[in-house]
Formats: structure tokens, sequence, C-alpha cells
């Protein structure tokens, strides 16, 4: 209205007073009347787009074309994207287009194949993975427990997507799974979605993941806890409906999902997928298991043994500041769960339902950001999280975060901040985070928490507390230097058996700590030569106060002699005392492959990755590594025990994009 103002007003002021050809009323007439009826930007010839003020033929022209080689247009705001169109002209059209009525965007979208298919991209992947020496699971016969398939991992993912479509084919071969024929993996995932579509946000058809609020209730598809950004990981980012096509089996939905809106949004969700769950008794069966192993006789017999329906739905409605949602679901199992009789087990869920409803917020007030979730489940179970992050000026950003999570919340499908990985319950705390920037060349992250499990956890009988710190320096003295120092302490109460004066063994409560040090370097020399160099070393302490300490050291070189060829190597030297002191290394892969090898005892590590670009459609990466041990003569144990010292795996993938 206050564009069409304008234009009235320069259209009077630009006319000759004296000139006995000008018309002012003619022309407020046409404005206003073309104002009250505006252009169909989506239907209108070259001709008609000549009628609103401020086209030129080039500009008409260039609409035209962009729609005909594109796809219509959503919205009038849409024409930013025209070449040769910039803000203050699409600002200045405003009054006079439209993208059509709802009807009209119907028949000129929907029915429009250029608007689905609008930048379609195709991806095909194939991946196999073995470990190289025989594990006894492969050579004892499976009537004794041994494994029915290869030691072959295999994977395969079919994946089409466009901007409004996607669909998706992936299947798995874990280890030791035998695979009959073309359909006969022991996992598939697939779906096909519809995303950002006017005021349909997404629908999917098939696996898809949840993921709403701050994780309290229903968040799938993986989170980050404590990490490198202390600060922004501890908020969760909704991502609400998403399509799903991981080989992670028990992380998805299987069924029909939905979101509808723009600033109140509506979602709504069903889910009835098959699930393997130990065997209690006739009736009674375990918590579903994450690991979809289904390789020996043992494991087969179990496999989709129980159902599980899921149903639910949320209202979420964004305002200026921020954002309010309300969300809730009911679950059930077709048999029983019995959840166990230890200590740690006796607030788990147990039998056929659940359900569960949270509310949560997040509110922007000048430069701060505060978030909180509550949630209730049956069977009284609750928890709270509140948390801000704050900006504190230019170069610093902080976050404080409380969490009470009783030990009743039932929280099966929850991914909040927390100490315990994968569960939302039992456990409250207090973080705090802070990144400081000095100057352009360091810069400095440290969090500290502190928590308590009010219930017994997994090998205590009483309630335990802890507290984690971390500072981490990265200082860039030079732009081909990046250097990067770690400190962490972190102390767990835990139990261990002793005798008391009687001679009778009792529970003794103790902390179980781990101190790391590590001191990285990164130099990039030239463009195709990059070299990375790391010491570290743990002190842990066991809860009877015996100590442990653990060694690595490695040196890493990245060679990209073309932009079509990339190697990374590395050799990798370690000792620890014990498996409490084991250290941890993150490792370049083969693609969508997450590398975290934990080494522990006295030995080398080495690998080699190679990613060739042979066509503008071709890649293909290569793996192989070999951990060789000088402290043992036999690696791990029962069905993967290796006879010898040494462990070497190897990979290859290739990926076909369309």
């Amino acid at each position: 209205m206050v564009n069409l103002e304008r234009d009235l007003e320069k259209a009077v002021e630009n006319l000759e007073p004296d000139d006995p050809d000008s018309d002012p009323e003619y022309i407020l007439t046409y404005l206003q009347e073309l104002a009250a009826n505006p252009v169909n930007i989506n239907r209108a010839d070259l001709d008609e787009l000549l009628l609103i003020p401020g086209l030129n033929f080039r500009l008409a022209s260039a609409i035209v074309t962009y729609r005909l080689e594109n796809a219509p247009f959503e919205s009038a705001a849409d024409l930013i994207r025209v070449p040769g169109l910039g803000k203050a002209t699409v600002k200045s059209l405003h009054p006079y287009i439209t993208a059509g009525s709802r009807q009209e965007q119907a028949r000129d979208l929907y029915l429009n194949r250029k608007y689905w298919l609008n930048n379609l991209r195709g991806e095909m992947i194939s991946r196999y993975r073995s470990i190289l020496q025989k594990q006894d699971g492969y050579i004892r016969p499976d009537s004794l427990g041994g494994f029915r398939g290869g030691p072959v991992h295999y994977y395969q993912r079919f994946k089409f997507t466009s901007s409004k479509l996607s669909l998706n084919i992936t299947q798995e071969k874990d280890p030791g799974e035998a695979v009959t024929g073309i359909g006969g993996f022991d996992y598939s995932s697939w779906h096909i979605a519809v995303q950002q579509a006017g005021q349909l946000q997404s629908l999917v058809i098939g696996d898809y993941s949840l993921s709403f609020g701050q994780g309290l209730l229903l968040w799938t598809g993986g989170s980050f806890g404590k990490s490198r950004d202390v600060v922004k990981s501890v908020s969760r980012n909704e991502r609400g409906v998403r399509p799903y096509g991981s080989a992670a089996e028990a992380a998805g939905f299987r069924g029909v999902a939905f979101t509808y809106g723009n600033r109140l949004q509506i979602s709504g969700f069903y889910s009835n997928r098959k699930r393997t769950a130990s065997v209690r008794d006739s009736v009674h069966i375990r918590f579903p298991g994450a690991s979809g192993y289904h390789r020996t006789i043992s494991e087969l017999s179990r496999r989709h043994n129980l159902t599980q329906k899921t149903t639910g739905g949320r209202l979420r409605y964004r305002f200026r500041n921020g954002h309010a949602g309300i969300t809730g679901y009911t679950n059930h199992f077709s048999r029983p769960v019995d959840p166990g009789n230890l200590s740690y087990q006796q607030y788990r869920f147990s039998g056929h339902r659940l359900t569960g409803i949270s509310a949560d917020a997040g509110l922007l007030i000048r430069g701060s950001y505060l978030f909180t979730e509550g949630a209730f489940t049956s069977h009284g179970g609750k928890g709270l999280l509140i948390g801000l992050e704050q900006n504190l000026g230019p170069k610093t950003d902080a976050v404080v975060l409380f969490r009470r999570y009783e030990q009743d919340l039932q929280s099966i499908f929850g991914g909040a901040f927390g100490e315990q990985s994968g569960l939302t319950s039992n456990e409250y705390g207090f973080y705090s985070g802070l990144i400081h920037k000095i100057g352009s060349f360091l810069e400095l992250r440290a969090y500290g928490d502190i928590y308590h499990f009010p219930a017994p956890r997994f090998r205590t009988s009483r309630p335990t507390s802890g507290s984690d710190y971390m500072l981490h320096a990265d200082l860039v003295p030079h732009r081909k230097l990046f250097i990067s120092v770690l400190a962490r302490v972190k102390g767990r109460q835990s139990e261990y058996y002793a005798r008391d004066d009687y001679g009778r063994d009792v529970r003794i409560l103790g902390t179980a700590a781990r101190q790391i040090a590590r001191i990285q370097t990164e130099w990039t020399p030239t463009g195709f030569l990059r070299t990375r160099t790391r010491l570290e070393r743990v002190r842990a302490e066991t809860p009877e106060g015996v100590y442990s300490r653990g060694i690595l050291f490695f040196q890493d070189l990245r060679l990209v002699p073309d932009r079509r060829v990339k190697l990374d190597m590395r050799i990798t030297l370690f000792r620890t005392d014990d498996y409490q002191s084991r250290v941890y290394q993150f490792e370049n892969d083969l693609l969508y492959v997450m590398s975290n090898t934990m080494l522990y005892g006295r030995g080398v590590r080495y690998y080699a990755l190679l990613n060739l670009r042979t066509f503008s459609m071709l890649d293909i990466y290569a793996k192989v590594s070999t951990t060789v041990y000088s402290d043992r003569s036999e690696i791990s144990s029962g069905n993967l025990r290796i006879s010898g010292n040494r462990r070497s795996d190897a990979g290859i993938q290739v990926r076909l994009r369309l």
C-alpha cells in the first residue's frame, strides 16, 4: 500500500499542470485498478507484464524466460530470483503483481512438471567393507552359534531429490548376516517425500525422523552432546519431520508424517514398524535393542518379533522473536515389556502402552536466546530444561543450562542435552559454556558440567554424581599453521566391591576419573599438502584409586595433487596400561561413514584413504587400515575373536551422481 501511494504521488508530481494532454485522473485510476486487479506473474504473457509500472521489455522477457525454464513462482517475492531484478525493483512491483489465488497456484504449480522436478539430482552408492582376518564366528558352524553369512559389510543407496521431492531406498547387510537375492537384505529403508510445497512443509510416506523442541520428548535421527562447540551445541535446532535414509535400523519411524502451515504449523505422524527384542519369557520381552544384528540362529529367531505403533502430533507457532510448541504421542508394543529386576532398571518403561506430552518455547530478546521444554510421560515421569544463550560482546558468547530429568521420566524417543548419551532420564545437572576470541589469532572455549543421578544407573545401586570440565584453545599464529590445545577432566562416582571388617563383600562408592591433555598442529604449506600431528596423554583412575596411563601420537598427511584426487594417510602409535586409559582418534573414512576408533594396549595403526573423481559424475573411495598389537596374541572374543595380533580392514565405495 505504501508503494502504491508513492507511485500515485510520483505520477501526479511528474505531470505538467499546464499540459492539455495530461490526464491525472486517468493515471490515478489506472494505477488503482491495476493494484486492485494485480497481474498474475505465473500466467501473464509479455504484453500483460508490460502493463506493470517499472517493467520494461527486457525485464518482462526475463520473467517469462525464467518461468518457462525453471518453474512457476510460489510468491511475488520469488521474482528476486530473476536475473536483472533487484530488491528495489521487486519491492516497487509488489502492489501490481500476484502469484495467483490458491486455486490458481495449485493449477500453475502442482500440475507443472518443472515445479516438482526443478534441480533434480540423483545419487547411487555402493559400498563394501570387510575385516581381512578370519573371525571365529565365520569358522564356527551356525548350529554352534556361528554366523550364517559372510564377513562383508555391504551398503547400497539409491536417492533422487529435487527442490520439492525426495525418493530414497537404502539397503544394508551387516557382517555375518546372510543375503537371499536382491530383496533379501536384512535391513531396507525407503521413503517418498514432498517438501516446501506451499503451505505443505513436509509430507513423508515411508521412513522418517522426528525432531521437536529441545528433544526432551521426541528427537530421533541423531543429536550433538558436549563438544568443541561449547555454546551452540547445547540448544537443539528443531528439524521437524524429515525423510529418513540412514542405515541405523532403530532410529527412525515407518509410516506417514506431515507438517502443514507457515507461522502456525500442525504436524501429525503415524508409525508401524517391526522391532527386535530379547525374549524374557513366553509373554514378556525386553525393551527392543538398537544393534540391528541378525547373524546367528539365535539372533534370527528374535528378528521382528515385536510390533511398535506410534501416533502423535505437534502444534507450533512462530512469532517475530521466537516460537512455542506442544507435542504429544502414544506408543504401543504388541507384547508387554519387562525392564528387568535390577536396581537400575526399576524406573524403566514396562507394559504395553506409553504416552507423553511436552511444551517448548524459544524467545530472542536483545541478543539473548532463552529456550525451554517441559515433558510428562505416563506413570508420572516429568522432565524440565531451561537454557540461556547470551552474547556478551563482539568476541564473547556464553550459555547456561539447567536440566532436571526425573528417574521415572520414560522418554524412549528423547534426545535432549545431557551427560548420559541416548538416555533422557534420571539426571539433574547444570552446564555452562563460554567462547572468547582474542584478536584474530586465538579462540578460547570452555565448559563446566556438574550432574547428579537421583536413582541407580548401570552397575550402581545408589544415587551418584559427577563433573566434567574442558578447556580448548585454538591458535592461528600464521595463516598456514593451526594449533589446537585441549585439557579435559571428568569424574563420575561408581561402586566397587571390598571386604569389611567382618569379611563380607560390600559395595563402596568411589570416583572413576579421566584426565586428557592434547596438542595438535595442522600445517598447510601449499594447496596440495596438509599435515596434522597429535600428541595425547590420558590419566585414568578407578573407583578403588588405581591409576593407569595412556598415550597416543599420530602423524597425518593429506595430498591433493589434482582437484580430482585426494589421498589421506596416517600412522598412529599408542600405548595404554589398560582399557580404562584407552584413547580415541577420529579418522577420515568412506563417504557417510563415521569412524571414531578406540585403541588400548600397545601397538601401531596405519590407514590410507583415496578419493578419486574419475569423471564429473563418478567418485571412487577406497580405504585400507591395519592395527598391529605388540601385547597380545588374539584380538576380541567370542564370535569376533581373531587369532593373532593384527586386524586389517578394507573398504571400497562408488558413488554415481546424476
